[in-house]
C-alpha cells in the first residue's frame, strides 16, 4: 500500500457497487502485506463458552452538582485513575471512585470551551483540544490549569497516546460534501497524525481508507472505526465493515499484517426510519458491522463482535501476538446495565475492563469488572 494514496479521495473514485468496492479496496489494501486467514473456529476446545464479569467498582452521579451525560471519551490512566468527558467537563477519579477533579467549563476563557473537545491523559498532565475556539489546553494531574496555546483552525483529533514529546493521534478526514457528484459510496482517508504538544506542527505519515455515502451537500460514516494501542510499534486498527484488523507499526508507518477470520455475518433488522416516505439516507445496511471493538491485554487481541448468543451477551474473538485465533466466549454483564461497546466507552487494563454503562432508566454510571474466567490463560498474558 502506497501512503497517501490519491485513490482515497473522493473526486477521483468511481461508482460502483458496495460488495465490489469492498473487495477491490480489500485487494489493494492488503497487496505486498502479511495476511493472517484463520479459521471459523479457535484452537481452545473449551472456545464458546461464557464468562461472567464481576463488578467491582460503580461511579454514578450525585443527580445533583455532578451528572452524567452521555459520558465518553473513557481513559484509565496507569495509576488507574478514570477519567472521562461529560461535556463540557472532564472528570477524574481515583481507584477507589472518588473524585479527583472537575476541569474545563463552558465558554471562551482560560480552561474554557464552547464546542467540542477531546482529551490526551498522561503520567504528568491533561491535554484538552477544544474545536472553539481553536486551542489546546494543559492540566496537571491534580487538575490544575496550566495554561493554552491558541491554533489557528480547528481539526478534533483521536488522541492515541504520547511519546518523546510528540502526541500520536487519528484523523478523520471527512469531504467537501460541495464537491460530491452523485450520491455513492466512496473511500475517504482516515489520517495518522504525529502532532507538537501545542498541535501546531502536524505530519501525516500515513492514511487509511474509511468509506462514506456521500451525497452533494451532506454526507454518513458508513465504516466501523476503532483501535487499541500497545505500543507504537502496536497499533491494532479496525476501519472497515468486514471481519479486518490490521496491525499497524507507528514508528515504520506500515501495516505489519493483516487478521482476519470467516466469519457469518449478522442480519441487521430494518429500521422504521429507513422504510419512512421521504427517506433520503443511505441505503439500508444488510449487516451488522462485523466488528464493534477491538482490545488489547497483555500479549492477546480481544475482537468484540457483532454476534451474540441467546442471553445478548457478545462474542469475543481471541487472537494472540501472532494473529492466530486461539479462543472465544461470550461476554456476560451483570443484569440491568446496558454496556457502552464502541471506542471511548470501552477500557480494558490491568487486568479489568471499564465501561461506560446505562441502565433501564436512562441514567449513566462507570462500571469496573474483573473478569471471571477458570481458564485464564487466553484472557491474560
Amino acid at each position: 500500500m502506497r501512503r497517501k494514496d490519491p485513490t482515497f479521495l473522493v473526486k477521483n473514485l468511481p461508482r460502483i457497487s458496495t460488495r465490489l468496492l469492498a473487495s477491490l479496496l480489500a485487494a489493494a489494501f492488503c497487496y505486498g502485506q502479511v495476511v493472517i486467514e484463520n479459521p471459523k473456529r479457535p484452537s481452545n476446545p473449551d472456545a464458546g463458552r461464557t464468562i461472567k464479569l464481576i463488578e467491582r467498582m460503580r461511579i454514578r452521579d450525585d443527580g445533583k452538582e455532578t451528572v452524567f451525560k452521555y459520558p465518553d471519551q473513557l481513559q484509565v490512566g496507569d495509576d488507574g485513575g478514570i477519567l472521562f468527558a461529560c461535556w463540557p467537563e472532564y472528570l477524574k477519579y481515583n481507584t477507589q471512585g472518588r473524585l479527583i477533579f472537575r476541569i474545563v467549563k463552558k465558554g471562551q476563557g482560560p480552561g474554557e470551551s464552547d464546542l467540542s473537545t477531546r482529551a490526551l491523559l498522561t503520567t504528568e498532565n491533561v491535554y484538552v483540544q477544544s474545536y472553539s475556539p481553536p486551542k489546546v489546553m494543559r492540566f496537571n494531574s491534580k487538575g490544575d490549569y496550566l495554561g493554552e496555546d491558541r491554533i489557528p483552525r480547528a481539526k478534533l483529533y483521536q488522541f492515541v497516546t504520547m511519546s518523546n514529546g510528540q502526541i500520536y493521534a487519528f484523523l478523520e478526514e471527512p469531504p467537501d460534501y460541495r464537491k460530491v457528484p452523485r450520491p455513492d459510496y466512496y473511500e475517504v482517508p482516515y489520517s495518522f497524525c504525529i502532532l507538537s504538544p501545542d498541535l501546531k506542527n502536524v505530519n501525516k505519515p500515513f492514511q487509511f481508507p474509511y468509506r462514506w455515502y456521500l451525497a452533494p451537500g451532506y454526507g454518513w460514516q458508513r465504516a466501523r472505526f476503532d483501535f487499541d494501542i500497545r505500543d507504537l510499534e502496536t497499533v491494532y486498527l479496525v476501519h472497515g465493515v468486514d471481519y479486518r484488523v490490521d496491525h499497524y507499526n507507528a514508528k515504520t508507518n506500515k501495516i505489519e499484517k493483516t487478521i482476519t477470520r470467516r466469519y457469518d455475518k449478522v442480519k441487521r433488522p430494518l429500521d422504521p426510519r429507513e422504510q419512512q416516505p421521504g427517506y433520503n439516507g443511505p441505503p439500508p445496511l444488510d449487516f451488522y458491522y462485523d466488528i464493534t471493538k477491538v482490545l488489547v491485554t497483555g500479549d492477546r487481541i480481544w475482537v468484540i463482535t457483532s454476534t451474540r448468543n441467546e442471553h445478548e451477551s457478545r462474542l469475543v474473538d481471541v487472537f494472540d501476538g501472532k494473529g492466530r485465533y486461539i479462543d472465544n466466549f461470550y461476554l456476560e454483564f451483570p443484569a440491568g446495565f446496558t454496556p457502552g461497546l464502541i471506542l471511548g466507552r470501552i477500557v480494558l487494563k490491568g487486568g479489568f475492563l471499564y465501561t461506560v454503562d446505562e441502565d433501564a432508566e436512562g441514567f449513566f454510571s462507570i462500571g469496573k469488572y474483573e473478569i471471571s474466567d477458570p481458564g485464564k490463560r487466553s484472557i491474560k498474558r
